[in-house]
């Protein structure tokens, strides 16, 4: 009984600049997943009420706080059967890595967005840029984004429904969820089959280059006895 919820739960990491649409994504992705009878939770490290990032500050120190105590609170989920939907700003890619290695049935997307789109949106950034506050990241602060998101959206391109449709597509390749699942969530759509055979290519690629840039050295460590040996 114990290993179903282990092999049901996973996480969700929504990371993005102030005012890239990560809370509008996650709120949506949790409706449609209690909509379907998922038992998944919203964790929103944005929403000035949450408890888990109460008494932080904009420090670096406390930005990696909040980000193991929201990644705390969702691989307890996870490892319950839930489905954890966190909306993190999370800017520093360490802490995020490390709790990608924690929890493992770990979705990692990246909200992007124009500047211009996140000036129009972020009272945050206007004020950083009117000189009224600091440590704002992406401006005056670093904001590192993931190197290997799962999925990357545009937020300034893309309606919500459609940033969600291929996260759902990813939970699929991934096997999180299944095909007459992924319909549910979708309002009918089917998944793309290719989808998860165009992922597989990617990583043979990466992998077949990992063993090119390698190759060479082996070579010449080869190459090299012989001609030792002919000077002798």
């Amino acid at each position: 009984m114990e290993s179903q919820p282990q092999s049901s739960g996973f996480v969700i990491w929504i990371t993005g600049m102030n005012g890239a649409g990560k809370t509008t994504l996650a709120t949506y992705l949790w409706k449609r997943l209690n909509a379907v009878g998922r038992a998944a939770e919203l964790l929103d490290g944005e929403d000035p009420a949450q408890i888990l990032t109460s008494g932080l500050g904009n420090a670096k120190e406390d930005r990696d706080t909040a980000v193991r105590r929201i990644g705390y609170v969702a691989k307890l989920l996870a490892r319950n059967g839930a489905i954890a939907v966190c909306a993190s700003l999370s800017p520093h890619r360490e802490p995020r890595e490390q709790l990608k290695r924690d929890v493992r049935r770990f979705v990692e997307v990246f909200v992007e967005c124009d500047f211009t789109t996140l000036q129009e949106r972020s009272g945050r950034l206007r004020k950083a840029m009117a000189g009224e506050i600091k440590n704002v990241p992406g401006y005056d602060d670093p904001y590192e984004p993931p190197v290997h998101a799962d999925v990357v959206v545009r937020s300034d391109q893309e309606r919500v429904e459609a940033e969600a449709n291929r996260i759902f597509q990813a939970l699929v390749d991934l096997k999180y969820v299944g095909p007459a699942e992924f319909g549910r969530l979708t309002g009918g759509l089917k998944p793309k089959r290719e989808a998860r055979a165009a992922r597989g290519g990617s990583r043979k690629k990466l992998a077949a280059k990992a063993a090119a840039r390698k190759a060479p050295k082996k070579v010449a460590a080869c190459s090299a006895k012989p001609a030792r040996k002919t000077r002798r």
